[in-house]
């Protein structure tokens, strides 16, 4: 499994050089804003701007106290963010009893995320460890709604809590050592998935919609489509001769990119991700990246790309390279020597972000949405979620803006 590193922090890590945690690699960071009703750190707003200026995605956890009531304590977080919106879903810490019972810790850890998501708009994470979950919260249904975060430390794979048969961030270590933190001890974590997939889920990356970036022609007569990206994989239908279909993702045990005439670089080999798609291009995931002069690590190294560099993909090729064409459908683009698919002429993204501009609009239930529409009329990509609040919406723009920066913004509300 793939996975992004992040860390949490609170008073007890004193003053963080940010800078040098992006540095390190690490990719998100999540911050303590409250305790109960009656605490906030008072490094919140501190970290937060240093976490966010060296570019970190962020987000808060506020600690339960189930004798408080969950009214006064989504009240003091809310309080304690002000017009701040985090990058990722907010995190309720359930790791306290306070003297009471399983069906009261329940009763107040429902009310707690109501309410943080009738507010955010989103649903919260849940933070906790099986050792404490199963012993105070009664078991139901709904938990597995909410993205867990589990704690569980000294191990090769975390014990999940009743309720949950997979985790989104794991804290797998309290004791790490990380540079521009000096003071005593830093939790660890990690997120199930690339740094593609955490920008992805924090929505802060544009996603083309399907026909807009790469595309692909089929060159032989019948091609089987596969529900993975392997022979294996079960033959869930076909395609056919000069059939022309959107690439949404790509994989494969040797797959390689050409970026310019002559210049090659591995997307994926030996079973390691070197690159994320996007579109019509690529973002390097890996610290360095060689630049070959064939698709090939026995041909000449003629150049390095490094960690975020983005690219355009002017050809594919390799031994073992799948195209998935919808989600859960894929077909092989090359295999075992053989070539089924051409390249057609890549529609360029970035051509079209030129002449775009965001657009802000209430769906059929009144929510807020963004949209990115290129001067065509085409729909380049959209929120894929709706916002309770316009200002919510605006910030939603704000993270992806960077990627279009010469885009207006226009208000259709």
């Amino acid at each position: 499994m793939s996975t992004t590193s992040g860390i949490d922090v609170s008073r007890w890590q004193g003053d963080i050089k940010w800078e040098m945690v992006a540095a390190a690699g690490y990719r998100f960071a999540v911050i303590r804003a409250t305790v109960g009703e009656t605490y906030t750190d008072p490094r919140l707003h501190m970290n937060w701007a240093g976490a966010r200026n060296a570019g970190l995605l962020v987000s808060v956890y506020h600690v339960v106290k189930p004798e408080h009531p969950a009214d006064s304590q989504v009240a003091r977080l809310l309080d304690a963010l002000g017009d701040r919106r985090a990058d990722l879903p907010l995190v309720l810490d359930i790791e306290l009893h306070g003297g009471l019972g399983p069906a009261d810790i329940t009763a107040c850890i429902n009310d707690c995320l109501r309410k943080v998501e009738q507010t955010s708009g989103r649903k919260p994470i849940i933070y906790t460890a099986k050792w404490f979950w199963n012993s105070h919260v009664l078991p139901s249904p709904e938990w597995s709604a909410y993205d867990l975060w589990v704690a569980h430390y000294g191990v090769s794979a975390p014990a999940l809590p009743t309720g949950w048969s997979e985790w989104r961030f794991w804290q797998y270590s309290d004791k790490g050592s990380v540079p521009g933190v000096s003071a005593g001890s830093t939790d660890l974590n990690w997120y199930a998935g690339t740094y593609e997939d955490l920008l992805k889920y924090a929505g802060s990356v544009l996603q083309p919609r399907p026909g807009v970036g790469l595309r692909a022609r089929v060159s032989v007569p019948t091609l089987n489509l596969r529900n993975g990206p392997d022979v294996n994989y079960t033959d869930i239908g076909d395609l056919h001769a000069g059939d022309v279909v959107s690439i949404i993702a790509l994989d494969g045990q040797d797959v390689w990119v050409e970026i310019e005439q002559g210049k090659w670089a591995a997307f994926a080999s030996h079973g390691e991700r070197y690159m994320e798609l996007e579109g019509a291009r690529a973002r390097v995931s890996v610290p360095t990246l060689n630049i070959r002069n064939s698709p090939s690590t026995g041909s000449s190294d003629i150049g390095d790309l490094h960690l975020g560099d983005s690219v355009n993909i002017i050809g594919l090729d390799g031994k073992d390279v799948w195209a998935e064409i919808e989600p859960g459908k894929w077909a092989a683009f090359a295999a075992h020597g053989e070539r089924y698919m051409q390249l057609e002429e890549v529609r360029e993204v970035e051509e079209l972000k030129r002449t775009a501009r965001f657009q802000i609009y209430r769906d059929s239930q009144g929510e807020y949405r963004w949209r990115l529409r290129a001067a065509n009329g085409e729909i380049i990509a959209d929120s894929n979620e709706g916002y309770i609040r316009r200002s919510d919406c605006e910030h939603g723009i704000d993270l992806v803006k960077h990627q279009a920066s010469d885009a207006a913004v226009e208000d259709q509300t």
